[in-house]
């Protein structure tokens, strides 16, 4: 991963991960399978490497998210977003993650599909449109060994053919303005990419969106709030880890520190009151 920060959620944990790459002057096909990590591309990586193609992102299994320029979702199985690689952002996966991601040249993207700065980050959630452009992408990195340089680009316009359809079919909008929907997306993915870091809150939060409290609270005004969610989302990753973790031996409070948590009696308290159990009756539980 050139031209990334790339890091581990579980440093203490041995770490593993695969991906097959075909490259051609059409556009590149890859399909990872990784355990958690996070990663940040940065305004010197854009500017040291010059990329600038559009990543076409696919999930297969797991769950992640991402966040890019005014974008970002959380991301779960079946669905499709964008990452371009002229522009700063993050993502990253939360549990055990597979993807296939077709990269193509901006200029191809904005010839067949729209503006690369308006799809950054956005998220077309699972459904049947996806289910047959899974399809498609999955036969294609099957066989893009064996395909000729014409034949993949043939592959790539086919593509981008059904993607279109994707867009269509959800009537998507490619404008700059930050609906509530939009705007909680993001800050959901941000919440994300931040949970390890205990002074984390709703100003921080803020702060990171560049919008005022008041936007941001009634953003999340139909549930439980801003920091209740921050909460959740902190005690649903020490829950995930919990589990992922049990055969490597990892004590509690190396988990509840690692999901930004400082006090091991408030941490036990909450996550009992979520799930209706202790982490150590978790961590106990047998592994099947």
């Amino acid at each position: 991963m050139a031209g990334t920060d790339l890091e581990r959620l579980d440093p203490e944990v041995p770490f593993a991960a695969s991906r097959m790459i075909a490259a051609s002057r059409h556009g590149s096909i890859f399909r990872t399978i990784s355990q958690p990590f996070s990663l940040e591309r940065k305004p010197h990586h854009v500017r040291s490497d010059g990329r600038d193609e559009m990543g076409i992102m696919l999930v297969i299994r797991g769950r992640g998210y991402i966040e890019q320029g005014n974008n970002g979702a959380l991301l779960n199985a079946g669905d499709i977003t964008f990452q371009t690689w002229g522009r700063p952002g993050g993502g990253g996966s939360l549990s055990d993650y597979e993807e296939i991601r077709l990269a193509v040249p901006r200029a191809t993207f904005l010839a067949h599909i729209g503006n690369v700065d308006d799809f950054a980050a956005r998220k077309f959630a699972a459904g049947p449109l996806n289910e047959l452009f899974a399809a498609y992408l999955r036969a294609f990195a099957g066989s893009v060994e064996a395909m000729s340089d014409a034949e993949t680009g043939i592959a790539v316009e086919g593509a981008l053919h059904l993607l279109r359809g994707v867009i269509n079919g959800q009537n998507a909008r490619a404008d700059n303005e930050l609906s509530a929907n939009a705007l909680r997306s993001l800050a959901l993915a941000r919440i994300e990419h931040r949970l390890h870091d205990p002074t984390f809150g709703p100003d921080a939060l803020a702060a990171d969106l560049r919008i005022s409290r008041s936007r941001l609270y009634a953003a999340f005004s139909g549930g439980e709030g801003i920091a209740a969610t921050i909460r959740d989302a902190r005690l649903d990753r020490a829950h995930d880890r919990i589990i992922l973790m049990r055969r490597a031996g990892v004590r509690v409070s190396s988990i509840m520190a690692t999901c930004g948590f400082t006090d091991p009696a408030a941490f036990s308290r909450a996550f009992r009151q979520r799930f209706g159990f202790s982490p150590r009756d978790l961590l106990a539980q047998t592994v099947v």
